[in-house]
């Protein structure tokens, strides 16, 4: 009996896309573990169910939002979105529990931790989520350029594509890739100087 390829993850997803149901499970199987990864950390594990819950309708979104045109990975693609939606869960609780818990007060002799000490995870969760904030930030000023100026942002910063294979494979000059390229880059300098999370 001959074996049945197994499908990439890409491949799932366009089939998940397309409303075939067993693909859309066999993608939520294969990234049960991301999703408890980021749902498990200890900045929220007084939530982790509401932090899975999260995850998962993130990863639901990744397979519906997702674009193979631009060349990302999903699998990349996924994380970005499950730690981003779970980093958004933990902001929202941190604002909740600051106005409900004092920051500072109680110590370990009476039984009670502050906020502070209570959110200050070994391994940086914080900076973690920081770093998906501003992966966030910067695939949505992707996605606000044109498609040419994306695509060739993508293909040649992100992946490993030449300027002359763009050019070769769109019918125009090196030159013209990179002109849309600099005008790409130069609309996203413009989109992200000034946010936040890059302060």
């Amino acid at each position: 009996m001959p074996q049945v390829r197994k499908m990439t993850g890409e491949e799932l997803v366009i089939a998940a896309q397309a409303g075939d149901g067993a693909a859309f499970a066999e993608v939520c199987r294969r990234f049960a573990g991301l999703v408890y990864k980021y749902a498990c950390q200890p900045a929220v594990a007084g939530i982790k169910e509401e932090a899975a819950a999260e995850g998962w309708l993130a990863l639901a979104g990744a397979v519906q939002t997702y674009d193979l045109s631009t060349g990302i990975p999903f699998a990349g693609y996924a994380r970005q979105q499950v730690r981003y939606a779970v980093w958004n869960l933990f902001k929202r609780e941190r604002r909740r529990w600051q106005r409900e818990v004092p920051l500072t007060g109680g110590d370990r002799e009476d039984g009670e931790y502050s906020l502070l000490t209570t959110l200050a995870a070994p391994d940086n969760v914080e900076l973690a989520a920081e770093e998906a904030a501003i992966a966030g930030a910067v695939k949505e000023a992707l996605a606000a350029l044109p498609d040419k100026q994306r695509l060739v942002i993508v293909a040649t910063l992100l992946g490993d594509v030449r300027l002359t294979e763009i050019a070769a494979r769109w019918g125009i000059t090196p030159q013209a890739v990179y002109g849309l390229r600099q005008r790409g880059l130069t609309c996203l300098h413009k989109q992200l100087t000034g946010l936040s999370i890059l302060r």
